[in-house]
């Protein structure tokens, strides 16, 4: 098993969720695979990639197609694809072993010019999901219908962790603007890394945690396009754009 590599420039996404109808995904990935191959960058799939609670397997594996072809083309290119494992996608990692990615990762440390970096697509600092996995699970595949007329629910729901998050810290007096991911990440800094990548949350945000050291949430391609560049050390969250270069 793999969990730490060198790489100058890495890309980081999550949450594609590809499988589930509401996806936006595949419609937005080719172009962007397309740029890792031809601009030299590898590719961490942040985990999430594929969805196994809300999809049928016909479904998904009509739509991992195209993607997989996009990444085969990338390996061949002589760029590396991680895959680390999240919580919608844990059921198919001997799939993703022999199929999508070089290396299945339940997650990756990265050392790029003098930084290092960890990637973790975070699920296991969600409360709900630590807690309660077997209602969790269930909630999740229920909230499949919901995206019909809500396809951001996701976000909704760490919007509502957040302000759980600052009522908890209000009545113990604390200051302290955080969340649970902010605090993961934090511990985890202070083992030496210099940045620390999440997705879970999809909410795409950027955040100094202590001097000189960020957390960054790669947000996510289920209705969005962020992602997280790693260059020569530098980390920093940035947005596609199918009509051009990307965004930081």
């Amino acid at each position: 098993m793999q969990i730490a590599t060198k790489s100058d420039r890495m890309l980081v996404i999550s949450d594609l969720h590809i499988g589930n109808p509401y996806s936006l995904a595949k419609r937005n990935l080719g172009g962007f695979l397309r740029y890792c191959r031809e601009a030299g960058w590898d590719l961490c799939i942040n985990g999430d990639g594929l969805e196994i609670l809300q999809a049928s397997f016909g479904v998904l594996a009509r739509d991992a197609l195209d993607i997989m072809t996009g990444l085969q083309e990338l390996v061949r290119a002589g760029r590396r694809v991680f895959y680390v494992i999240g919580n919608h996608d844990i059921a198919l990692e001997h799939l993703l072993q022999t199929s999508l990615a070089s290396a299945i990762c339940p997650f990756l440390n990265v050392t790029s010019g003098e930084s290092r970096v960890r990637v973790e697509h975070g699920h296991l600092y969600d409360p709900s999901f630590v807690k309660h996995p077997v209602l969790y699970e269930t909630l999740t595949r229920l909230a499949g219908p919901v995206l019909d007329w809500y396809p951001d629910i996701y976000k909704a729901w760490t919007g509502y962790q957040k302000m759980k998050d600052r009522w908890t810290r209000k009545r113990a007096r604390s200051d302290l603007e955080a969340s649970v991911y902010y605090e993961a990440a934090d511990r985890i800094l202070r083992r030496g890394f210099d940045a620390v990548i999440f997705g879970h949350t999809h909410a795409a945000e950027q955040v100094e945690l202590l001097p000189g050291k960020v957390y960054v949430n790669s947000g996510n391609w289920l209705r969005g396009t962020s992602y997280v560049a790693i260059d020569h050390g530098r980390v920093y969250l940035a947005s596609w754009k199918q009509d051009g270069p990307p965004e930081a």
